[in-house]
């Protein structure tokens, strides 16, 4: 039975932000169960006080199992669970494919509410905390990136009603709005089956761009933002804080600026260079 605190993370393959999340609990003196689809990806974290687990979001088998898996481990009790999982996909609205769009929506959406579901008897027993990490494309309107920021923007949405709803069982929600991280989320994100459609031919090379994440101004370090977001956790801060390279920036801009110039605004930040 372990006696430290315990944290669950999900999509901790190597170069995301998960992988960053798992050693700066480490720095805390938790015990981290590190979580992803494929765990061979995730095996470069294995050391003492860290379990890899297999975890594919959207399949409520494989959820099942990792709850059981985590349930062994602590005698049914998990101080944290982190949603980090998530998937990237940019492309113009009019050509991303319905199945294309709900396979993002089940991961970044559906999957946070699933694996909720699934570990919080062990949440609740714990008098735990559920950190969903969303992104700061949930509250800005970025072009190609509508599908990504619609799913984000549903996700922080649940997130803030998990907050009301767990908070008579003792469990705290915390919404993280990440912002430009170090990361491989985009080079990681599913690539549109549909050809650019005739009405953007002319910005194809400006999307392909996009999807690459060349347009990203100011990534921060992906380590020395989940120390930041870890502090914020065991702060005892609940709703939302905003970390990551723009995300002040984001934050003061929707709160100040005119709905019609916050538009203006992202329009010219992303406005495609010249080639």
């Amino acid at each position: 039975m372990l006696s430290k605190r315990t944290a669950l993370i999900t999509g901790c393959s190597e170069g995301g932000f998960g992988a960053a999340l798992v050693l700066a609990f480490l720095e805390r003196g938790f015990h981290v169960f590190a979580t992803a689809r494929n765990p061979i990806k995730a095996e470069f974290l294995k050391k003492d006080n860290v379990d890899i687990l297999p975890l594919e979001v959207t399949s409520p088998k494989s959820i099942a199992h990792c709850v059981e898996s985590v349930r062994s481990k602590t005698g049914g009790r998990l101080d944290v669970l982190v949603n980090n999982a998530g998937v990237m996909l940019a492309a113009p609205m009019l050509d991303v494919s319905i199945s294309e769009a709900k396979k993002v929506y089940d991961v970044n959406v559906w999957g946070t509410l699933a694996v909720t579901q699934g570990f919080i008897p062990l949440l609740v027993e714990a008098s735990g905390m559920v950190v969903n990490i969303t992104s700061i494309a949930a509250t800005v309107h970025v072009a190609w990136l509508g599908t990504y920021s619609s799913s984000k923007a549903a996700q922080l949405s649940m997130s803030e009603m998990l907050r009301i709803e767990l908070a008579p069982l003792g469990v705290r929600v915390l919404s993280v709005v990440l912002g430009e991280v170090e990361s491989k989320v985009y080079s990681n994100g599913l690539t549109p089956k549909t050809p650019v459609s005739p009405y953007y031919q002319s910005a194809r090379q400006c999307i392909s761009n996009g999807a690459a994440g060349k347009f990203v101004i100011t990534n921060e370090s992906a380590e020395i933002c989940a120390r930041h977001v870890v502090s914020d956790m065991l702060s005892g801060q609940s709703g939302q804080i905003w970390r990551g390279g723009s995300a002040g920036t984001v934050k003061w801009a929707n709160r100040l600026l005119p709905g019609w110039l916050f538009v203006r605004w992202m329009v010219i930040r992303d406005a495609c260079p010249d080639d």
